[in-house]
């Protein structure tokens, strides 16, 4: 019973801690620029 409590906190650890990471990434300003610039050159590849 200790052991199936143990393994079960660990796996809610690296579970929460996976789910903060992302959600840390995902907000950052980062991703915004790429994303802009991405569209931006597809905008001025393909307008002919």
């Amino acid at each position: 019973m200790r052991v199936k409590l143990t393994l079960l906190v660990f796996a809610y650890l690296i579970v929460s801690g996976l789910l903060l990471a992302t959600a840390f990434k995902s907000t950052g300003p980062i991703t915004t620029p790429k994303t802009d610039r991405i569209a931006a050159f597809q905008m001025e590849r393909f307008a002919g």
